[in-house]
């Protein structure tokens, strides 16, 4: 046998308007909103407070601030407000406009830009028959937090909302955190942080209140935030790294290219607008210091070294070819009778006939003039110009010092070079990996 549940007569008494009209009256006939809602004012009023976000906008890293969407749920008892349900044909509760009641002056205590009341005034508050409010004010909070910047851009920050008392002490209004986490049931994700931890704890500041010995009362939600660096590593990380290996090729480009001190300019800059669009984002703080700025100050300094390096290796390089100018005719003469053949027999014999003709070419000359061909004869090896030089050793019968030999301006360039190489190399490599160290694992 069905039966039809509408066909059956309700014997549940529901509340009318009128009822809830007659209750209001009933309620706030004698009520006083600046009174706090407790029969012994000696009594604290105990304040239940939950934390709500819905997103986080903005972490201003430069100011230091935080923009979130937030609500909070606010409870406490009003001891004045509270009835018979079943004198008012079982109404258990009601709204009312928080312009009619007692609410505690709860504000946001670490705001950025002034301070201000939760809510506004025309949000209603849920009211039960036991006298049990309940106030879900929601706001945009703009506050005040602290980052630290060390290891950027795979940093933690830890950002909090302080919620605090204006005026009641703890003799008065006592903030009793109902939930230890924040809730992230309704969270809606940001694209560069992620919300890795939320906790909840009671505050109080360290300066307590006006009254000694008394401490304003308050609630603090900790949000630990993780930056998502897969943007940052595609837009900066890489880009630098790519750098500092074209910082170490500057060493590698022949001197004959007549490019190299441009490569070397051109990653110095590079480098100093890194340099400036990272300074942008940074707090102009020293409580921290970011290990990509000073990893971005070693390769601009390192660059900066390549840069009076390769000034140099091209000063020693034309060195010799200036001076050389003073002597076009021989340097062709010499090139081909004196460097080329000097080794060979029938020369052997012109030497000694010129010996006794008294026409042998003196030391300097024969030294300045080797010195001219084998700066502009690049084909030549160090060996090469090294056994050439023993050679005209022995046909002048004479011993010059080492450095007058085969030490040149030309060849001092390149062993700079390859020195300047070495220690670029390897401090580019040892400071990148200090680095990537320090900033993922550390």
């Amino acid at each position: 046998m069905s039966i039809d549940v509408f066909s059956v007569p309700t014997l549940c008494q529901t509340a009318s308007a009128d009822d809830v009209a007659r209750l209001q009256d009933n309620l706030f006939k004698d009520y006083r909103k600046s009174i706090r809602p407790v029969e012994n004012q000696h009594d604290a009023i105990q304040v239940n407070i939950s934390f709500f976000i819905i997103m986080i906008h903005d972490l201003d890293l430069k100011n230091q601030v935080l923009s979130s969407n937030t609500w909070l749920r606010i409870a406490w008892k009003d001891q004045f407000l509270h009835w018979n349900k079943s004198q008012y044909n079982n109404l258990t509760e009601i709204l009312v406009s928080r312009n009619d009641v007692w609410t505690p002056d709860l504000l946001v205590e670490n705001t950025a830009y002034g301070y201000r009341e939760l809510g506004i005034d025309g949000m209603y508050i849920n009211l039960d028959y036991t006298g049990l409010m309940i106030w879900e004010p929601g706001v945009v909070m703009q506050t005040i937090c602290e980052v630290d910047i060390a290891k950027y851009p795979f940093d933690h920050q830890f950002c909090g909302i302080r919620v605090m008392s204006w005026m009641h002490t703890n003799r008065s209004l006592n903030v009793v955190v109902e939930r230890d986490t924040v809730d992230v049931q309704n969270y809606y994700p940001n694209g560069e942080w992620d919300l890795a931890s939320t906790s909840v704890s009671a505050f109080s500041p360290d300066d307590g209140s006006y009254n000694h010995g008394e401490i304003l009362p308050g609630a603090e939600a900790v949000l630990r935030l993780r930056r998502r660096p897969v943007y940052y590593i595609i837009s900066t990380i890489l880009p630098i790294s790519m750098l500092s290996l074209l910082n170490v090729l500057v060493f590698l480009l022949p001197t004959s290219t007549g490019e190299k001190m441009t490569l070397a300019v051109t990653v110095l800059l590079s480098f100093t607008v890194f340099m400036s669009v990272v300074n942008e984002v940074m707090p102009k703080t020293s409580n921290s210091v970011s290990i990509l700025a000073v990893y971005l100050t070693m390769l601009l300094s390192l660059s900066g070294l390549s840069v009076a390096s390769t000034v140099l290796v091209l000063y020693f390089h034309h060195r010799n070819r200036s001076r050389g100018n003073r002597y076009p005719d021989r340097t062709n003469e010499i090139h081909t009778s004196r460097l080329y053949r000097i080794n060979r027999p029938e020369n052997n014999n012109r030497q000694k006939s010129l010996s006794k003709n008294g026409m042998k070419p003196s030391t300097e000359r024969l030294l300045d003039d080797y010195m001219d061909i084998a700066d502009s004869s690049e084909n030549f090896s160090l060996d090469e110009k090294d056994s050439c030089c023993k050679a005209i050793r022995k046909k002048i019968k004479r011993r010059t010092t080492p450095c007058q030999c085969h030490t040149s301006s030309s060849t001092f360039a390149d062993r700079l070079d390859r020195g300047m190489f070495l220690v670029v190399t390897i401090l580019t490599v040892l400071s990148t990996a200090i680095a990537m160290i320090l900033l993922v694992y550390w």
